[in-house]
């Protein structure tokens, strides 16, 4: 498998809970971060989208941030679709 994913979202956002339940769904552990409560997250997305927030963002180690990826692209990203 590939790399620890990192989950930039939000709670009340629906996408980023869709993600968390694919995470879970497929037994992945990743890591999240809610970029409301967080500064520095907050500008990790704007980096990552050209100064504009948008979320959720799926990071898998060095590999192209996906932003608000399908479960296909979460699969290849991870290495599941093998």
């Amino acid at each position: 498998m590939a790399a620890k994913p990192i989950l930039y979202g939000a709670d009340w956002c629906k996408k980023t809970i869709a993600i968390q339940d694919y995470f879970k769904t497929n037994d992945v552990a990743y890591d999240y971060i809610n970029v409301e409560q967080s500064d520095e997250a907050m500008q990790a997305i704007k980096d990552m989208n050209r100064g504009r927030v948008r979320f959720p963002m799926v990071v898998v180690g060095d590999q192209t941030p996906l932003k608000n990826p399908s479960p296909e692209q979460l699969d290849a990203a991870l290495g599941l679709d093998q």
